[in-house]
């Protein structure tokens, strides 16, 4: 009886830890986020610039998209 409750402890220790494993997500370093949010904000048509005294572990947290110019169609009534 011992045997088989230290057999179903180890098996559900091994299911948790495998779980745990297969879980781990990789973010992407600064320069990575750097590079995804500048090719957005350009496809946007705008610049990334920096937010004044902000410094942080994140880019989207220290840039800001800059989008210059007039309203779009969207925004005059699509004409």
């Amino acid at each position: 009886m011992r045997s088989g409750i230290t057999a179903v402890a180890l098996l559900a220790g091994a299911l948790l830890v495998s779980a745990c494993a297969s879980t781990a997500q990789t973010h992407p370093t600064y320069a990575e986020e750097m590079a995804q949010l500048n090719a957005e904000c350009q496809a946007r048509g705008g610049m990334l610039t920096p937010i004044q005294g902000a410094t942080g572990p994140r880019a989207a947290n220290d840039y800001a998209c800059e989008i210059r110019g007039g309203p779009s169609s969207r925004l005059r009534g699509g004409n």
